[in-house]
């Protein structure tokens, strides 16, 4: 019985080891891809110098989105819709 709970353990080690393999591997795949051959979910919106987005939250519901699709209202405050701008100056 107890070999057996060592052949899980060993078991367990080299599945882990091959994924961990397996991710570092495809994060430096991922890295010479272009954009147009990545997967959707693994592009990131960058800004003009190469560097992340910021994110910023909408005054209205609290969902967070990139600082270039927000809507701005003249007191500073970020929406992400227009709707969610006149609704909240009123």
């Amino acid at each position: 019985m107890k070999y057996l709970i060592w052949l899980v353990v060993l078991l367990a080690v080299v599945v882990w080891f091959q994924r961990a393999k397996k991710s570092m591997l495809a994060g430096g795949e991922a890295a010479r891809e272009s954009d147009a051959e990545r997967p959707k979910a693994r592009q990131f919106r960058r800004s003009a110098d190469g560097s992340a987005e910021t994110m910023v939250q909408c005054a209205h519901c609290g969902i967070h989105f990139p600082i270039s699709e927000a809507v701005t209202h003249a007191s500073g405050a970020h929406y992400c819709s227009e709707e969610h701008r006149r609704l909240a100056s009123f």
